[in-house]
């Protein structure tokens, strides 16, 4: 029997791309920022999403809007292209891919769940199926998450964030704080994370899931 934790989401690719309409649970939203879903509405759906202005940054979990303003900070950047970079070059030879943000990542499983669209951009991924990568994002769970910290973010990252990557089986999460270079992992086994791992400044950080990758935030 499948585990009911992951009825939501895509272990595999879908058939059409399409996800189905969610029942709608009340009134009108508004949109917030920072660290907070959402209330007292609505989920929207993946239509209602994909209307919205380009120049902005929204992910849906569950259906409610999470604003991903404001824009990065320099430190932010520094420690994802760094990351992504020496990921990039461990995996030359792999069948498995790197992907940075902004890219959609797509959460749900199909027209039969009765939770609102999930869709998050990752800061950096690692993809090792094929199938799971289309023309417009990543359809399933990424093998390897890490998210850089942010004051508007970390909050999320911390806590929906983890137990959604936890309960779509994101194999290991790292989160990044940029100014001190400090790093979280987590680890999945079984169905759950492992107790979190914490690494300060210089300490190599040893990957669970790619083996023979180590990254040092300095």
């Amino acid at each position: 029997m499948a585990d009911p934790k992951l009825a939501f989401c895509w272990n595999s690719p879908p058939n059409n791309g399409i996800m189905g309409v969610i029942t709608k649970r009340g009134g009108p939203l508004e949109k917030k920022k920072g660290t907070g879903a959402l209330k007292n509405g609505k989920p929207y759906t993946l239509e209602e999403w994909r209307a919205w202005p380009e120049d902005e940054r929204w992910e849906l979990i569950d259906g409610y809007a999470y604003d991903m303003s404001p824009s990065p900070t320099v430190e932010h950047q520094d420690r994802a292209v760094n990351l992504s970079g020496n990921l990039f070059q461990f995996l030359e030879d792999s069948p498995c891919r790197v992907f940075t943000a902004p890219l959609d990542v797509y959460l749900n499983e199909n027209e039969l769940s009765d939770r609102g669209p999930t869709v998050v951009q990752p800061d950096v991924m690692v993809v090792c199926d094929p199938e799971k990568v289309h023309k417009d994002g990543i359809y399933g769970a990424p093998d390897f998450v890490a998210e850089v910290l942010s004051d508007s973010t970390a909050n999320r990252d911390f806590s929906v964030k983890k137990e959604l990557y936890e309960a779509c089986a994101v194999r290991e999460y790292w989160l990044i704080q940029p100014e001190t270079c400090t790093v979280f992992q987590y680890v999945l086994e079984g169905t759950l994370y492992a107790p979190i791992r914490e690494y300060r400044k210089g300490v190599p950080v040893v990957s669970s899931v790619l083996e023979g990758f180590s990254w040092v935030c300095s």
